[in-house]
């Protein structure tokens, strides 16, 4: 049998890991080989799963409270979520390119981008993170149109995001913050839905 660690060594490698995964390099070489030994080794990867399965099971709500928490974190260091959303791992990352240059993430901001270029009205795409301390909630913004000071979210199908389309229409009220949210109907008609929007809006032009 190895030898047991004193809490001392613990604690000193619990920091050098830590001091490592800060790197967003290390992280995807770490997560490189990762995937080459789970490929090598599937009997492996097999008891992981079958492990992390049977551990959310017995954890219903540990997804939620992992969740809350992570949202406080990045509530209290904005800086940190700015790193979260560069280099974390998202299933949904941008992979539709645009004429303005920039990726997105689904069909419809590409169609929303592309409507905005052929009109000659730069755009930013999630360019700005929107802190809400007292409702514990943090929102990106699909897109940021400078020349009109305006926002625009737009909402697929998925139940999910009509969810959230409930949560940023009351908390962007709220806060007294312009944006122009559009659906996938409202797509076929970008002339009305959303330049008739900045249209009654130019006022707040810069």
């Amino acid at each position: 049998m190895g030898k047991k660690c004193t809490k001392e060594q613990k604690e000193k490698i619990s920091k050098s890991k830590k001091k490592y995964f800060s790197n967003p390099l290390a992280r995807r070489r770490w997560s490189r080989l990762m995937r080459k030994r789970y490929i090598e080794h599937p009997s492996l990867a097999s008891q992981i799963d079958r492990t992390m399965t049977k551990w959310w099971k017995e954890h219903p709500n540990i997804k939620k409270e992992m969740s809350i928490r992570a949202k406080n974190l990045f509530i209290n260091h904005p800086d940190k979520f700015k790193k979260f959303i560069k280099y974390g791992n998202n299933p949904a990352s941008p992979i539709f390119k645009t004429k303005q240059g920039f990726k997105v993430r689904n069909r419809g901001e590409q169609e929303i981008a592309n409507f905005l270029f052929k009109n000659k009205i730069s755009s930013q795409y999630e360019s700005k993170t929107l802190i809400f301390k007292e409702e514990g909630q943090i929102c990106v913004p699909d897109f940021y149109l400078p020349q009109y000071k305006i926002y625009i979210e737009f909402y697929g199908g998925h139940p999910k995001a009509w969810k959230k389309k409930v949560m940023k229409n009351m908390l962007y009220k709220k806060h007294k913050i312009s944006c122009i949210f559009i659906t996938p109907s409202e797509l076929r008609d970008l002339d009305k839905y959303l330049l008739g929007e900045l249209g009654e809006g130019s006022e707040g032009k810069a």
